[in-house]
C-alpha cells in the first residue's frame, strides 16, 4: 500500500462533496470511475496533498500525510495532469529540467534527453514550445516530467481525455510499460479495464462499488456502475438508454442513487453500507438482483 484514504470527507467550504470514502492505492492500478461530478479529482487532489480533509486521513505509509517527510512525499507521488498543464511560455527542455532533483542539474540535457526518448519523443524537441507540438506530443511531455523524480506512483487525471483514439492507444501502451504504480482517475471504461487492477466506482462523491476490474465491467453488482457500462456506445448496436433524472439524494437520506435507480424499493430510503458480495464490496441493498440481470421495478 503507497496511499491510504481511511473515512476520508472532502468539500469546499463548509459544503462536504466527498463522503467518508475509504479506499488503499496498492500494486497493479487502482481506477475511480465515475461521472463528472461523482468527486473523483477532489479526491485526487486529498492524494496528493492539495486539499485536506474535512474529516478523516490520507496514510502515505504508516504516517498520515499531515506527519508525512512531505519532500519524500514529493518524489514518490507524482500527478500526471492533462497536456494544457504545460506553460505555454516555455521550452520543452526547460519544463521537464526544472522537475528535475537539484543533483542532478549538472547533467540535466542529458537527462531531459534520456527522459523524452523513454515516452518515446525525439529529444530533439526539447527546444519547442507547447504549441509546436500535437496533443499527444505534449501528453507525452507531461509524463516526461513526472517521471523525472523516479516516482512509485503516478496520479493520472484523464490523461487521454483530449486525445484521438490512436493517439490514447499509443499513451495507454505507455503506461502500461511504465514501472510506476497508477491511480487513473477515469470516466472511459475501456481505459480503466487496461491499466486497472481494482477500481472503485463513486457517485455523488460516494464509493457504491469496489473490486476487482474485469469483476466490475463483465457483471456490475450496483445499478449505477451497470448504467456507466450500459452506457458506452456500441459500434453496429442499439444507442444507449438515457439513466433517467439527473440528481442525486442528498446527504444522509438514503441511497444517493435512489431517484435514477430502475431497481429502487422502499428500502432504499435507507442508506445501504457497503457489503461483501461474490468478489466485490458494494452499497445496495439490490445487488444480488444486480448481479442476477434485474431489468426494473420493485421485487415482490
Amino acid at each position: 500500500m503507497i496511499l491510504r484514504a481511511e473515512r476520508v470527507t472532502l468539500g469546499y467550504g463548509r459544503r462536504p462533496v466527498v463522503h467518508e470514502v475509504t479506499l488503499d492505492i496498492t500494486e497493479g492500478g487502482v481506477g475511480l470511475i465515475g461521472e463528472s461530478g461523482s468527486g473523483k479529482t477532489t479526491l485526487a487532489r486529498a492524494f496528493l496533498g492539495l486539499l485536506t480533509p474535512m474529516s478523516g486521513n490520507i496514510w502515505y505509509g504508516d504516517q498520515t500525510l499531515k506527519k508525512a517527510d512531505l519532500r519524500k512525499f514529493r518524489k514518490d507521488v507524482q500527478p500526471v495532469f492533462q497536456a494544457e498543464a504545460l506553460d505555454p511560455r516555455m521550452r520543452i527542455g526547460t519544463s521537464i529540467a526544472e522537475a528535475l532533483p537539484r543533483g542532478s542539474r549538472p547533467g540535466a540535457k542529458q537527462r531531459v534527453a534520456e527522459l523524452l526518448e523513454q515516452v518515446g519523443l525525439d529529444p530533439g524537441l526539447a527546444a519547442r514550445r507547447p504549441h509546436q507540438l500535437s496533443g499527444g506530443q505534449r501528453q507525452r511531455v507531461v509524463i516526461a516530467r513526472a517521471l523525472a523524480v523516479d516516482p512509485r506512483l503516478l496520479i493520472l487525471d484523464e490523461p487521454t481525455s483530449a486525445l484521438d483514439v490512436t493517439v490514447q492507444a499509443r499513451i495507454l501502451d505507455l503506461l502500461a510499460s511504465l514501472d510506476a504504480e497508477r491511480l487513473l482517475i477515469t470516466h472511459n471504461l475501456a481505459v480503466v479495464e487496461r491499466l486497472c487492477r481494482t477500481s472503485h466506482v463513486l457517485f455523488a462523491g460516494r464509493v457504491v462499488e469496489s473490486g476487482p476490474t474485469r469483476d466490475l465491467l463483465a457483471n456490475p453488482a450496483h445499478p449505477y456502475t451497470r448504467a456507466l457500462r450500459d452506457a458506452v456506445p456500441r459500434l453496429g448496436g442499439p444507442p444507449p438508454e438515457a439513466t433517467g433524472r439527473a440528481e442525486a439524494v442528498p446527504a444522509g437520506t438514503g441511497c444517493p442513487f435512489r431517484l435514477r435507480c430502475p431497481l429502487a424499493v422502499p428500502e432504499c430510503e435507507r442508506a445501504p453500507e457497503p457489503r461483501d458480495v461474490e468478489s466485490r464490496q458494494v452499497a445496495c441493498h439490490r445487488a444480488e438482483d444486480v448481479l442476477a440481470g434485474a431489468s426494473g421495478g420493485p421485487v415482490t
